[in-house]
């Protein structure tokens, strides 16, 4: 099958899945191994920024490269760990991914597509209200809680804590998302 019929696949999947189907196909795509051994293990829990990070600082110690050319290296990096983890990702959702861990400024006018937020949305909550398994849990990098609540409007902020908080039920919340 070729790439471009498994990518269509994939996005009328994600356009049609219910929360939990795409609960449940992330959950497949993060036990999936690493084929590439080079690369530090820590079971399925890899920190890419950090080992984007390294090899940079490597290769910087290594060519004395600049700094524009270290960040044109690690987001490559990146981007190749994510393909390599998920292969069928949509374009715009690579590079939100990639935004993340190798973000160009720190300022964050990179929108993030809505399916990935909302994805990020289903995993902030089913941590915060104690749902997520152990061993969902151990799928994430640390701090990734931390850095989603960063990367959420306002809005959505106060719409989650109502949520969770039980002032407003799950139809409610979904209704009032505005993404």
């Amino acid at each position: 099958m070729s790439y471009d019929k498994k990518r269509k696949i994939i996005e009328e999947y994600l356009k049609t899945a219910t929360p939990e189907e795409r609960r449940e196909l992330n959950r497949l795509l993060k036990s999936r191994e690493y084929s590439d051994n080079r690369l530090p293990r820590q079971g399925l829990n890899v920190d890419i920024k950090k080992s984007a990070k390294i090899m940079a600082g490597e290769i910087n110690k290594q060519l004395g490269m600049t700094e524009k050319s270290i960040k044109k290296m690690a987001t490559h990096i990146v981007a190749e760990m994510v393909l390599q983890y998920k292969p069928d990702i949509a374009d715009s959702e690579l590079t939100a991914l990639v935004n993340l861990m190798v973000p160009e400024s720190s300022n964050k006018t990179e929108k993030i597509p809505n399916e990935l937020l909302k994805t990020m949305i289903i995993q902030f909550i089913s941590y915060s209200s104690g749902k997520m398994t152990e061993r969902e849990k151990a799928l994430f990098p640390k701090g990734w809680a931390e850095k989603y609540w960063g990367y959420f409007s306002e809005d959505i902020k106060q719409l989650i804590t109502a949520y969770l908080k039980n002032e407003i039920d799950e139809h409610k919340f979904w209704s009032q998302l505005k993404i």
